[in-house]
């Protein structure tokens, strides 16, 4: 073991050829990273406040439902009644039209920072119906040369579309430059127990690439993502891809979070049987903050190799444009 420290300049300019960084990114991500809502003030939902965000209040309760009770519980209830056809459609238009109209404030925002911290080998999967991080993604990939994660929207996404013949995808509006025909929206799963993730070409290819990019990490952060009841069967193919190729007893897992740590423990320590949980209440204490597309590196010269590394953190700036720039000279030392 040796106790020389890895330089920052040495980690910047040495990237090493390894196994991809995956974060699995849920709606507690959005909330944090938008506190004050998007660019027009509009707050994004957590579930917990989902029917008053969203204003399905008046909708619930000319049908005699509690707009109190969890929204999840009564979605899946309506599902399941033949007659609820019409509320569905409106819930359904209300909520499209909603994160449909979200929009990315012009400053630098935790989704920039996110994308441009990770690298080509690296990814990101989320359930979030959002747009901001597709939004960012598309102002941020040139910034990089293109050297930017693989996304994946497992629950679909209001930004994106497909084609059902040939596997492309992209902005809803596009076409594809197979057939030239225009995409078809990919659809938003729903917060019901049973969710279909094989019907629709894109979700069941983004959960087979999902899978693929889990069963090779070496490290997953999981930032603000609740799992509920609803997705206890995403939770259980996340954790099957994760534990596809390894044992899991050197890996590390990071939590993003504000809830209980107790709490958090109990959620994830199925994914890490030998307990190498780290928990961080905000994303600039994290792995990804600290050592922008080299978190790899960070975690592997002083478990492997027995060396601290040097932090080189991401800048604290508003500007998207200084946080561009100082991405982009640490991604120009990286194979294309």
């Amino acid at each position: 073991m040796s106790d020389t420290i890895v330089s920052a300049t040495q980690l910047r300019q040495n990237p090493q050829d390894g196994s991809p960084h995956v974060v699995l990114l849920g709606a507690g991500a959005s909330r944090a990273s938008f506190p004050q809502g998007d660019a027009n003030g509009r707050i994004l939902p957590i579930m917990c406040d989902f029917v008053e965000v969203l204003d399905l209040a008046g909708s619930l309760r000319d049908a005699g439902i509690d707009p109190k009770e969890n929204f999840e519980v009564v979605y899946s209830r309506l599902v399941s009644d033949r007659l609820a056809g019409d509320l569905l459609q409106k819930l359904e238009r209300r909520i499209n039209s909603y994160f449909s109209a979200l929009t990315l404030p012009t400053t630098a925002t935790h989704y920039d920072r996110l994308l441009l911290s990770l690298r080509s080998k690296d990814a990101i999967v989320t359930f979030n119906w959002d747009p901001f991080l597709f939004d960012a993604y598309r102002r941020n990939f040139e910034v990089t040369q293109g050297k930017l994660p693989g996304i994946y929207f497992l629950h679909g996404n209001v930004r994106i579309g497909c084609c059902p013949d040939h596997d492309e995808w992209g902005d809803r509006h596009a076409a594809c430059t197979t057939c030239r025909n225009p995409y078809w929206d990919v659809p938003l799963l729903y917060p019901i127990e049973k969710k279909d993730y094989s019907t629709n070409h894109y979700i069941a290819s983004a959960w087979r690439e999902a899978k693929d990019s889990l069963g090779s990490a070496l490290t997953l952060t999981i930032f603000g993502y609740g799992a509920p009841d609803s997705d206890a069967d995403a939770v259980k193919l996340l954790r099957d891809g994760w534990f596809g190729r390894s044992n899991r007893e050197a890996e590390h897992v990071e939590i993003i979070d504000t809830a209980d740590r107790q709490m958090l423990y109990g959620r994830w320590e199925s994914f890490t049987p030998t307990l190498h949980l780290h928990f961080e209440s905000e994303f600039r204490n994290s792995r990804l903050w600290r050592w922008p597309r080299r978190s790899c590196e960070s975690l592997f010269y002083p478990s492997i190799m027995g060396q601290p590394c040097e932090d080189f953190p991401l800048p604290n700036t508003s500007s998207l444009i200084e946080l561009q720039q100082y991405c982009s000279e640490i991604a120009r030392h990286e194979q294309p």
